[in-house]
């Protein structure tokens, strides 16, 4: 889960680097190792299904007291990076020297907290090892007595030839010094790398690279001298152009110095880093006009609230496009779009720097004016952004004149939060286009009736499931290709004593910002496992779930009840949930949803296709299925757009080897489009409206009679 984003490229880069790559999820009992590359399973032997899952561990067999584990659990404890040198051993036994360098993946960029993640770069260092150990081993038979030094000294010999071999053979670039800074040997892999700028046997280090002479190479050299212990850094070198991974490891005689080009890494690193920057910002701003999106104006919003002094007035501008539905009608999308960019770049003159300019939705734009004296000054800029809106737009050499209405709401005067500002904003809105358009409107009271709408269906929600006044309709799902019955959809109804039939599109969003819907979701789980436990097998039913029932982190709890007491088959339950789930960035909601599968149900994505990154959410959890909008439906076969979004959702859903639904077919040709172009299943009026749960067993009735697809269940 820890690379939805992570780009292909700097995935493939980690899974081909020579180097060995572990990534252990630092917040979860004994660190699990939560990735490993094809270049670590190729050194351990290990495959990369016996890796995943263990705690790095596993990798010393019996060999556990190395001092060196201790350093690594220390350095993991505290948050820190650290490079230490293990035994550790491959599936077949054998031993193999790992060097293994450490570093902590923080959540966010101060690095407060505990890491989330470890990072550890394995390299197979035995021939280097064995190298250092031989040549200490040489170095110790030199103080022996002159008795001994005459009989092996030609075993000495032989030592250092074997050893010259070896380092000649390393991967590893290799550079021996004298305590004057002299070469006293490189090998071959040194001289290739440092090409023109040679350090020939006898040479000084500092006469060939003066400008090093006192730069951070000299600076970690004498460091590993002084304190004669190993050192390893990652410097750029100028004279070269190229990152150094670098080991300098002092000996009796001066330094030994081991190094290797990383510059790829560094570039695949940068790459990662920009293509992350890149994602954050798509995240947080509108793909179109590369203003920022709901989600960045509502945080500045309320930041700016909460820095908000009691004199201090602020003004929220929510303003619409007049007449550009008829541009988009005539000149078509791409003229709609370069429209709305156009429209952008206009508004972001109007404004001062310590203003806001966000796009939300299709001609939707909303603006947030800082520090007014008063509502005088709201309505000076509502003025400019008519009187600049109004000025004909030149789309491919036509001249197309539109215009905008204005709804205007003051802070702290019509509200603290962000989302009241917005709705009394919204509602100025409304009062401005039903005067005319082509104006702006200051929020006053009485504007706002939805709004006091709202109030009494909420005070009214309160005890409306324990009056019983909700109950549970049934809308069929039906295999394109066959006709067959596969499912049905839960979908909640509200009958009022006094207001009759209440919209789901009213009341919904209602009950998830008061909690409500948390026990009435779980309610709808249980009434819906019951209902379906009587229908006939493989006939499945699929529940929507709320974002709310996410953060009630009660959500596991309430469908293993409702599974239990109604004895449904796990996978004859189908949840379905939207992006806003995914939206938040919590893992645990992602963990979730695995214990969710674990239990056996199915998931769907709902909605598909109408929020922010569709695609990157099905890369962070596998769902079974996706349901795509009927707003994509609902122009077929006519639209082109349309045709192309349903072709491409289509074989998305074949190549990620999941089932692809369509809502809102209402029409034989929807259904013999969606039908052609490979979708799953479907759901509309053309298979049947939602029934209540006593007549479901009609309606299957029907479907058995019948091998109609598109036979109606009311």
């Amino acid at each position: 889960m820890i690379f939805s984003n992570i780009n292909a490229v700097a995935l493939k880069i980690l899974d081909e680097t020579a180097d060995g790559v572990l990534v252990t999820d630092s917040l979860r009992v004994l660190d699990p190792i939560a990735y490993a590359n094809a270049a670590f399973c190729r050194m351990t032997g290990y495959s990369l299904a016996e890796t995943l899952g263990r705690n790095c561990r596993f990798l010393q067999g019996d060999d556990r007291d190395q001092p060196e584990i201790a350093t690594m659990r220390e350095a993991i404890r505290s948050g820190r990076s650290t490079v230490v040198t293990l035994r550790n051993y491959r599936r077949d036994g054998s031993m193999f020297w790992n060097e293994v360098r450490l570093a902590p993946l923080w959540e966010n960029k101060d690095g407060v907290g505990r890491p989330r993640h470890f990072v550890g770069f394995q390299r197979d260092v035995t021939t280097r090892v064995m190298a250092e150990i031989e040549l200490r081993e040489a170095v110790a038979s030199e103080k022996r007595s002159a008795e001994e030094r005459a009989s092996l000294a030609e075993e000495a010999e032989r030592a250092a030839a074997r050893l010259a071999s070896v380092l000649e053979s390393t991967m590893d670039c290799v550079v021996v010094l004298d305590h004057e800074w002299r070469v006293t040997y490189l090998n071959e892999n040194t001289r290739r790398i440092l090409g023109a700028r040679d350090l020939p046997t006898g040479s000084n280090l500092w006469e060939v690279y003066p400008e090093e002479a006192d730069g951070i190479f000299a600076r970690r050299y004498r460091q590993a001298l002084a304190d004669q212990k190993p050192v390893s850094f990652e410097e750029h070198l100028s004279a070269l152009d190229v990152w150094l991974e670098v080991q300098a490891c002092p000996t009796p005689e001066g330094l030994s110095i081991f190094f290797r080009d990383i510059t790829e890494r560094r570039r695949a690193e940068r790459e990662r880093l920009l293509a992350h920057e890149r994602m954050a910002h798509m995240a947080r701003h509108d793909a179109l006009t590369g203003l920022p999106n709901r989600t960045f104006f509502r945080e500045r919003v309320e930041h700016v609230m909460s820095q908000r002094s009691e004199a201090t007035r602020h003004a929220l501008l929510c303003l619409d496009l007049d007449g550009f539905k008829g541009v988009n009608d005539t000149l078509g999308h791409p003229a709609g779009d370069a429209l709305l960019r156009a429209a952008a770049e206009r508004l972001q003159t109007c404004v001062r720097g310590s203003d806001l300019v966000a796009r939300f939705a299709g001609d939707e734009f909303v603006i947030l004016q800082t520090e007014i004296a008063g509502p005088a000054d709201a309505e000076v800029l509502a003025r400019r952004i008519l009187d600049a809106l109004s000025a004909p737009f030149v789309m491919d050499a036509k001249t197309v004149s539109i215009g905008t209405s204005i709804g205007i709401a003051v802070a702290p005067d019509h509200g603290r939060a962000a989302d009241d500002l917005l709705r009394v904003a919204d509602s100025a809105l409304s009062r401005a286009k039903k005067e005319g358009r082509g104006t702006h409107r200051l929020f006053t009271p009485g504007m706002d009736t939805h709004l006091q709408e709202r109030h009494v269906i909420r005070q009214a929600l309160h005890g409306a499931l324990e009056r019983g006044e909700l109950e549970l309709h049934f809308q069929p799902l039906v295999a394109l290709a066959t006709g067959r019955l596969t499912a049905f959809e839960a979908l909640l109804r509200w009958h009022h004593p006094r207001r009759g039939l209440i919209s789901p599109a009213h009341f919904v969003p209602i009950a998830e910002e008061t909690g409500v819907i948390v026990p009435i979701g779980e309610w709808a789980l249980q009434e819906a496992c019951r209902t379906a436990a009587t229908w006939p097998d493989p006939i499945s039913v699929a529940v929507n779930l709320s974002p709310a029932q996410f953060r009630s982190r009660t959500l596991l709890a309430a469908v293993r009840r409702a599974l239990g007491a109604s004895g449904l088959e796990a996978e004859r339950l189908q949840l379905e949930i939207t992006e806003s789930v995914l939206l938040l960035e919590d893992s645990l909601n992602l963990r979730t949803l695995e214990e969710l599968r674990r239990l056996g149900v199915r998931l769907a994505m709902d909605d598909f296709g109408t929020g922010y990154s569709s695609l990157s959410y099905l890369r962070s959890f596998p769902f079974d299925k996706i349901k795509l909008d009927q707003s994509f439906v609902r122009d077929l076969p006519n639209s082109a757009d349309c045709q192309a979004i349903v072709r491409a959702v289509a074989g998305l859903a074949s190549g990620l080897r999941i089932a692809a639904a369509a809502e809102g077919i209402e029409t034989e040709e929807q259904f013999a489009a969606l039908r052609a172009k490979g979708f799953d299943e479907g759901q509309g009026h053309l298979f049947g409206a939602a029934v209540r749960g006593s007549e479901v067993p009609l309606v299957i009735a029907r479907y058995q009679l019948s091998r109609n697809p598109r036979i109606q269940g009311n």
